[in-house]
């Protein structure tokens, strides 16, 4: 996703995302023990860093993700093509945009929004994904919430001529254009997913990551519907 936070300054998020090479390898055993289920939606799913892994635990798979990322030709797993012709042959991994994932009616048994908050440059869009994400779940489903709350790279990255403080983190001006990078403390993080609707079950900390399990509420509750606006150069969505 991009976002323009200035007259002449657009984010792109792409560029943070990271391949299936630099996946967790607590996190890929934390899904390899999840029980399986029937239906799973992998938000912000990137570069499809943990596609496979949980491919194995559920049926049917949506990863969801900007315009921009489904149709940008990049290497995934050594191959150079787009998110879309990667999974179009599959029957059970299926690629949505914001809009088209909003707009469908399929409720979900498990969601996934792994290192996405946390490279949000904007506040708003961070609550329109988590209410989004909430009101796409079943009644009393999970969803894991995944971001950095400590890097040390950070900190070397924050000294160079090209970096600059914004917001919870730092931007970085490069040849790719302007990166955002983020930390949320654990405290914060359980506070905004409960703000965006959610109850907080369980959370673990491991190696600068916090991993936090959240359940929709049991029953249904607003808002039902997204004002979702996408560009080449921003994207933006909000409760309507």
């Amino acid at each position: 996703m991009r976002y323009k936070i200035r007259k002449d300054t657009v984010i792109r998020s792409e560029n943070a995302a990271k391949p299936e090479a630099q996946s967790s390898s607590y996190l890929n055993k934390l899904i390899a023990q999840l029980k399986p289920v029937h239906s799973s939606f992998d938000f912000g799913c990137g570069k499809l860093r943990y596609e496979r892994a949980i491919a194995r635990t559920t049926d049917e798979l949506a990863l969801v993700d900007s315009e921009v990322q489904l149709s940008r030709t990049q290497m995934i797993r050594g191959r150079s093509t787009t998110i879309r012709d990667y999974v179009k042959k599959s029957n059970h991994v299926h690629a949505y945009t914001v809009d088209q994932f909003a707009s469908h009616t399929r409720k979900y048994d498990r969601g996934f929004c792994v290192n996405v908050l946390s490279v949000i440059p904007s506040a708003s869009v961070r609550m329109g994904i988590i209410q989004l994400m909430r009101t796409k779940l079943k009644p009393g489903c999970p969803c894991l919430f995944v971001s950095l709350y400590r890097n040390s790279d950070f900190t070397r990255m924050q000294r160079l001529p090209n970096c600059k403080p914004y917001d919870n983190g730092f931007l970085m001006d490069s040849l790719r254009g302007y990166s955002f990078y983020g930390l949320i403390p654990p405290d914060d993080l359980v506070s905004l997913v409960e703000r965006g609707g959610f109850k907080a079950e369980s959370i673990k900390l491991d190696e600068g990551s916090a991993y936090l399990w959240a359940k929709s509420p049991d029953k249904a509750s607003e808002p039902t519907q997204f004002d979702i606006r996408e560009s080449l150069e921003n994207f933006q969505i909000r409760a309507s």
